[in-house]
C-alpha cells in the first residue's frame, strides 16, 4: 500500500499525522469519560469596573422610586471603591497593579 505522502504528491498531512499518532491513555480516558476537567484555569486579572465620581452604574427594578434606590444600603459602593478603601485600610494588597 502506497503512503499518504506518495498519495498526497509529497506533502505531508500534518492534521492527519497527529490524529494517526495521539495516544489516550487510561486516565485520560477515564477523565475524558466523567467529564472532568483536564486542566484548570485561574484568572490573573479582576476586572474593576472604572466610573467617574458619583457616576456608577445602578440597578433597580422599574417599579422603584428614585429615593427608594438611592436609600438602599450600600448603594454607592461599588466593586472600584470598596477595592480603594481595602487598599487604605490594609497593606496586603498595595503590591497589586490596576
Amino acid at each position: 500500500m502506497p503512503s499518504h505522502d506518495k498519495i498526497s504528491g509529497g506533502m505531508q498531512d500534518e492534521i492527519k499525522a497527529h490524529l494517526d499518532s495521539h495516544f489516550i491513555g487510561l486516565t485520560e480516558a477515564c477523565w475524558k469519560i466523567f467529564e472532568f476537567n483536564m486542566h484548570g484555569e485561574l484568572l490573573a486579572v479582576q476586572y474593576l469596573p472604572i466610573h467617574l465620581f458619583n457616576e456608577h452604574y445602578v440597578n433597580f427594578h422599574a417599579h422603584k422610586t428614585v429615593n427608594e434606590v438611592l436609600a438602599r444600603q450600600n448603594v454607592e459602593k461599588t466593586q472600584l471603591t470598596t477595592w480603594f478603601d481595602y487598599n487604605f485600610a490594609h497593606d496586603d494588597g498595595l503590591g497589586f497593579t490596576y
